[in-house]
């Protein structure tokens, strides 16, 4: 008889506990704000002024390795759209590397921005590289 009262008195807390929230309305009113909306940080002029601006600035090592792959670069963009940090993600050689790090260090960027307030964001920059030489074009290069 007393574990009877006991179990249906464990019963009951539970299944008060496991409602309340719904009682009390907690969750499903106070976390259904709208969120602002993030835009990550751009290079300043899309795509193609990207790949003309690396190509441009990309100098090769006078140690040129022979090597083909792709460098990421992740680049960390303060408020006011330059370079603050840059990281290796995907690593081909040292030299490519630190010339890739160069690079990223002297571009420009829109800024990230969190609804209309411009913050701090992240952009990772590729850099693909095909017999050590840093190559947009996907078509097959030969050595003469």
């Amino acid at each position: 008889m007393i574990m009877r009262q006991i179990i249906l008195l464990l019963f009951t807390v539970c299944s008060l506990s496991a409602h309340a929230q719904f009682f009390f309305g907690f969750p499903q009113q106070q976390q259904m704000q709208q969120q602002e909306k993030y835009t990550a940080p751009s290079f300043k002029g899309g795509k193609s002024a990207l790949e003309a601006f690396i190509t441009k600035n990309f100098q090769q090592p006078k140690e040129r390795e022979r090597v083909d792959g792709r460098i990421v670069i992740a680049v960390i963009v303060n408020p006011k759209g330059k370079p603050v940090e840059t990281h290796v993600v995907r690593s081909v050689s040292d030299n490519l590397n630190a010339e890739a790090i160069r690079v990223c260090k002297k571009m420009k960027f829109k800024p990230a921005t969190l609804g209309k307030k411009k913050t701090k964001g992240r952009i990772d920059i590729t850099f693909p590289v095909k017999h050590g030489r840093v190559s947009f074009l996907d078509l097959p290069t030969i050595e003469v």
